[in-house]
């Protein structure tokens, strides 16, 4: 029996360790993003892969899209890229990374869809209309409640919120926000946090 289930076994653990290889039309800015950050040891951290903000975007439908944390411009091309006629509102507040990205944003012939908004997120994302976006995507360094919670108003009721770098330890605050079914319909995925506005 055991020699019978062994293939079976072999094919799900490869299946974990490699389930689908996805091709990622912007890689080359991720790789860019990893040079840049060891090269000055700095805070540029592309989320791991952008192929997962796409794919909600384009599930979603996503047609406005807001970002906190631009770092060089990976996950706003990937969300972008993903929808056609999307519009994509990215929050940075380092400047050398503003500049960086808005030219990975030119050199992918996507500067009229994605515009890099500088300063910290708690004041650009007061300018922001409220109840507006599609999709909402955290990835700065660690979520705050008071970011979570403007998130949550520039959202349109149904609206889709990705929440990275919940492994950075949050507070707890952040987290029962993130998980009031009151709020929000929500699931992990690791260290993201994908929640749907509650009308």
């Amino acid at each position: 029996m055991l020699s019978r289930l062994r293939p079976v076994v072999v094919t799900a653990i490869a299946a974990v360790r490699h389930p689908l290889e996805v091709a990622d039309p912007f890689a080359d800015v991720l790789a860019a993003t990893r040079r840049h950050r060891r090269a000055h040891r700095c805070g540029a951290f592309a989320y791991g892969d952008g192929t997962l903000p796409a794919t909600v975007a384009a599930a979603t439908c996503a047609r406005r899209i807001v970002e906190v944390g631009t770092a060089l411009g990976y996950t706003a091309l990937s969300m972008a890229g993903a929808v056609p006629d999307a519009r994509v509102e990215s929050v940075e507040m380092d400047d050398a990374h503003v500049r960086l990205a808005r030219d990975q944003i030119a050199a992918h012939g996507l500067a009229d869809r994605i515009d890099v908004l500088h300063g910290r997120a708690e004041h650009v994302l007061t300018t922001c209309p409220e109840r507006a976006y599609d999709l909402a995507f955290f990835d700065g360094f660690t979520p705050t409640f008071e970011v979570v919670r403007q998130l949550h108003a520039l959202l349109r009721p149904g609206g889709t919120l990705l929440v990275g770098n919940l492994i950075l330890g949050p507070d707890r605050a952040v987290t029962d926000d993130l998980a009031d079914p009151a709020r929000w319909q929500s699931h992990a995925l690791g260290e993201t946090a994908l929640c749907v506005k509650r009308p």
